[in-house]
């Protein structure tokens, strides 16, 4: 089944959210990073660096989505110009 237009609003806003939370994750970094103790640095530096890793997971984990979306729609197209009518109202509840 295809995504809903609210599917596609929520996975945009999504994406906004993770420039948000990039941004949010950066100053953060610069803050502790200027702060003197090297332990905090350290620790920065990790968390810095998993953020980064989830992020790009975030990322490709939504190119996925978007890319299976695209082709289950493509499919589901080709499926109902290919039934005959008594199928497609039988399949697709029309």
């Amino acid at each position: 089944m295809p995504l809903t237009p609210g599917d596609r609003s929520f996975l945009q806003t999504i994406e906004r959210l993770k420039v948000y939370l990039l941004l949010l994750a950066m100053a953060v970094f610069l803050y502790l990073l200027l702060t003197p103790s090297t332990e905090i640095q350290m620790a920065t530096s990790i968390i810095g660096m998993a953020l980064c890793g989830v992020f790009w997971l975030t990322q490709r984990l939504l190119t996925f989505i978007s890319a299976l979306d695209l082709e289950l729609t493509r499919i589901l197209n080709a499926l109902q110009r290919s039934l005959p009518e008594e199928q497609r109202k039988e399949l697709f509840g029309r």
